[in-house]
């Protein structure tokens, strides 16, 4: 974890790191508050292999700095699996937004620093969760996730507890969305797309990309009767 102040030195950091890493690695850079209310910019680091090659690899982040808490240590995976538990607790109030960036610019991360400072609540965080690597290495038609050139996952997590603050934080993520947009691919992650009614059709064929028409293909198939669409529904057209 990282002083606020050096936020944009902290993700500009993450950015270069995030390129050059082996498989054995995945990071998510995060925009939080602490336990007191303090902004903080935090990087989360998983490597699967050897204390030793972890070590080597992780020194950059480590060195930066210096960090206000350093955290990294073995842990067991499904250890590892629950770190955000407590940040997302069941009975708090949720709304997310997502995208997908090829890059990360200067400029991005100026943007999301000055959108992250107007959250309504200190639960709330925004973040850079990577992808690449393996990912990146399957053709966007192989599966039905296409966004193979992503090289992270940009997403806006608005937390908060009184349902009287609902409309204030769906729309300060709402706003974070829009504030970010022009630096991603314009291609949201289908689990945090909302209802058709709120989002739109267009957000769900985008989440689908290039493969979204196959998809319908099969629905048309297999569901041609829309039975399965308790979801960021892919509708038949049959």
């Amino acid at each position: 974890m990282y002083p606020f102040a050096k936020a944009q030195e902290a993700l500009g950091l993450y950015r270069d790191f995030a390129v050059v890493i082996p498989d054995e690695v995945n990071t998510l850079a995060v925009l939080m508050n602490s336990a007191e209310g303090e902004p903080l910019a935090a990087v989360v680091l998983a490597h699967n292999g050897s204390i030793e090659a972890g070590e080597k690899i992780f020194r950059p982040l480590r060195g930066f700095g210096p960090p206000v808490a350093d955290l990294v240590a073995p842990m067991p995976y499904r250890q590892l699996q629950t770190l955000f538990d407590e940040a997302f607790a069941r009975g708090r109030r949720y709304y997310f937004k997502s995208n997908f960036v090829r890059s990360i610019s200067d400029e991005a991360i100026a943007t999301l620093i000055e959108q992250f400072e107007k959250a309504p609540s200190k639960l709330s965080i925004v973040y850079f969760q990577q992808l690449g690597n393996a990912v990146g290495r399957l053709g966007p038609g192989e599966t039905a996730f296409s966004h193979r050139d992503a090289l992270c996952e940009l997403g806006c997590d608005a937390v908060w507890l009184d349902p009287a603050e609902d409309t204030l934080n769906i729309s300060w993520a709402r706003q974070v969305a829009k504030a970010m947009r022009p630096f991603t691919s314009g291609s949201d992650y289908v689990n945090h797309i909302g209802l058709e009614s709120e989002e739109g059709r267009d957000r769900i064929k985008a989440a689908f990309g290039a493969n979204y028409d196959r998809l319908v293909s099969l629905k048309n198939r297999y569901d041609p009767t829309n039975l399965f669409r308790h979801n960021q529904n892919i509708k038949p057209t049959v």
